[in-house]
């Protein structure tokens, strides 16, 4: 799986070939993430959790940022992950992918995308690079 972050897009990735890509918004303060609380999205290559449940945003995918090399450099935070829409806010009438409002997270437009990211993931279990 990879986020291409500058085009704000999600590809997720089989034998080399993209299969699929999804819309999504990423940190309201852009990439390189560092600290707990900027704002930004992390950059690099992360192993991801298990979909779960979320109250906020119908599922979420935990992203294991920092990696332990990360965190001997000092970078902070904690709770990232890709997760859907905010509840009962979906596209087209919030735009949800059109502008970049997370925390640092990574989020589609609509519950349908994070349903197949997620089942993506229970299958294939990928590894995810920011980019």
């Amino acid at each position: 799986m990879t986020v291409v972050s500058r085009k704000r897009a999600l590809w997720l990735c089989q034998n080399g070939a993209v299969v699929a890509k999804f819309q999504v918004a990423i940190g309201r303060r852009g990439v390189d993430k560092r600290k707990k609380g900027d704002g930004r999205t992390p950059l690099g290559t992360y192993a991801l959790g298990a979909p779960r449940p979320s109250a906020r945003y119908g599922l979420f995918i935990p992203i294991h940022y920092p990696t332990p090399e990360q965190a001997a450099k000092g970078f902070t935070g904690s709770d990232l992950g890709i997760h859907g829409p905010p509840r009962g806010l979906t596209e087209p009438e919030y735009p949800t992918t059109e502008i970049d409002w997370t925390q640092g997270c990574i989020a589609t437009g609509m519950d349908f995308d994070i349903a197949i990211i997620a089942s993506f993931v229970r299958d294939r279990s990928p590894t995810l690079v920011i980019e």
